[in-house]
This record gives C-alpha cells, structure tokens and sequence, in this order.
C-alpha cells in the first residue's frame, strides 16, 4: 500500500483478496490522519487483518469440521486439544453473532 491508495489521507480502503469492491474503510481518528509512521502501520495492519477475515473464518469452520463431533480432543492432545477446540467454536461464534454450536 502507498499513500496514493488512501484517499482522503484519514483512511485505508480495505478490498478482498483477488481484488474487487471495497469491503470497508479503516478510518484514523489521531486528528492526524495517517501522517504519523506509527498510525498508519496500525491501519494498514488492521486493513490486512479485515481482508483475510472471510479466510480466516472459512479455515476455522474447516478446523472445527475436521475434529468433528466424535473428536476426542483429550485423546489428540490432552486438555489443550479440548480447549483448542473451545477456543475455534468461541472465534467463530464471535466472528458471526451467532451461539457457539460444537
């Protein structure tokens, strides 16, 4: 990304992976703009992190599918298995407002 791609110099379009339409803007709100180093890395950051959202989410759904529901996650690896497998239901709950379902 370079300053030409930010418009308005306060915000970083963020766009799907492979291109297209823009997804959203990831605005700063430092009164500064992007014009401080340290802002604008955290906007950028924040605009990769929104763009790889949809992968993520499909690759956690992909994960929990794999355990399944007769997946004994104790006898994989240990409690941190069951709690890995708490954890990726709890991410994806939170990623789609809806109950975690697993």
């Amino acid at each position: 990304m370079g300053p030409d791609t930010y418009g308005d110099g306060n915000s970083i379009p963020v766009f799907p992976r492979g291109g297209g339409v823009a997804i959203c803007d990831v605005v700063a709100v430092t009164g500064e703009g992007l014009s401080r180093p340290d802002v604008q890395a955290r906007a950028e950051a924040n605009a990769r992190l929104i763009a790889a959202a949809p992968q993520m989410l499909e690759a956690l759904r992909a994960a929990l599918e794999a355990m399944g529901d007769t997946y004994d996650a104790r006898d994989a690896a240990g409690t941190e298995g069951e709690q890995l497998r708490d954890q990726i239901a709890e991410a994806i709950a939170a990623a789609t407002g809806e109950p975690a379902d697993y």
